[in-house]
């Protein structure tokens, strides 16, 4: 009885299995058919409901981090820094790096946005946000995840003319683009985003703030299609060049034990101890060893999908969210991309940190 249970049971989960990856396969061959009826589908219900939508919507935009901690000084700032967050963040992801920024002299500036909607259009929003407030001539721009595509898209596309728009003073110009854990080939693992639509708003329920239209405001799931490798909006992003005078730098985070630090140490020291045949066998080694670092990357983006051509590359141990942030407050662990972009954003003022 119990074997034939057992068997059922695996017979269902291969089911299953086969029905997923199916599923898959289809919506790969129409995937941006699947994209254009999620953005109709949105569109019809936002005309549906125009003032419940813009009511929604306030919610996002530009505004101050202020800090909690007293004892942070309120000089006037070094400069100005903003941060844009990924997709289906629930608002934790700068815990540790606004404070960290703020109590070093910066004045920071978060940019939230309807983050599941195509890339393009919060681009444009982001746009729209930063022309839309008194901000210093000039900016600094921290990204993490997927807000690296969009700060990209900004800077890039064509009918944008973000450069034409900073000639006529109509926005500040970006000095910098940090961006940290950004899919910039892509990511497989975009195809399961509907588990982390799911806590982003049952955050929102927590905070009661949900609405029953807030899965449509936020998008209906347009982002996730254009982060699979090979979509539209990635080949037409990745085919432009690099925005002119604004200096980029991504950093990557590697979760595997096998950090590349330690493989490189691991290297040097057998390197000491080789003989003869043992030098090919040891190199071999060390290349399928840090080959395997980079393709498990942070759990969700992998390093080859972060690098871009020409632009520095860091790399920092922990997943997608702990290399940035802690998973609770009470937590008194320094994120390690925490300390590499306060210093990074010093080094480009040539100013000491405090």
């Amino acid at each position: 009885m119990k074997t034939k249970k057992r068997n059922l049971w695996l017979t269902t989960i291969l089911i299953l299995a086969v029905l997923f990856v199916g599923l898959q396969v289809v919506r790969d061959i129409f995937r941006e058919e699947e994209r254009r009826v999620r953005s109709d589908v949105r569109n019809a219900i936002k005309d549906a409901y125009p003032e419940e939508v813009k009511r929604l919507k306030a919610a996002y935009g530009l505004e101050p981090f202020e800090s909690a901690d007293p004892s942070v000084p309120h000089a006037a700032p070094k400069a100005t820094v903003v941060l844009i967050h990924g997709l289906d963040d629930p608002g934790k992801v700068w815990m540790n790096l606004a404070p960290a920024l703020v109590k070093d002299g910066f004045s920071v500036l978060v940019f939230t946005y309807p983050n599941d909607q195509p890339v393009t259009e919060s681009a444009v929003f982001f746009q729209q946000s930063l022309a839309s407030r008194k901000l210093p001539e000039s900016i600094t721009i921290v990204a993490h995840s997927m807000g690296g595509l969009v700060s990209r898209e900004m800077l890039t596309h064509p009918e944008l003319a973000y450069a034409d728009k900073v000639k006529r003073g109509e926005l500040p110009r970006v000095e910098r683009l940090i961006m940290v854990g950004t899919p910039n080939h892509g990511s497989e693992l975009a195809r399961f985003r509907g588990f982390a639509e799911v806590r982003d708003l049952f955050s929102l329920m927590l905070k009661g703030e949900y609405h029953w239209l807030q899965g449509i405001v936020d998008g209906t799931g347009e982002a996730g299609i254009e982060l699979l490798p090979g979509s539209e909006f990635l080949t037409a992003l990745n085919s432009r060049p690099h925005p002119e005078d604004v200096p980029m730098m991504v950093i990557a985070g590697v979760m595997s034990d096998w950090q590349v630090n330690h493989i490189e140490t691991l290297g040097r020291e057998l390197d000491k101890k080789r003989h003869g045949e043992a030098n090919s066998a040891i190199t071999v080694m060390d290349r399928m060893l840090t080959s395997m670092t980079r393709q498990i990357g942070d759990g969700l983006v992998a390093v080859d999908s972060a690098r871009l051509p020409g632009v520095p590359l860091k790399i920092v141990p922990g997943t997608h969210l702990s290399m940035i942030r802690n998973i609770t407050t009470s937590s008194n662990r320094i994120p390690p991309a925490v300390p590499m972009i306060v210093e990074d954003l010093n080094q480009s003022l040539q100013v000491p940190s405090q």
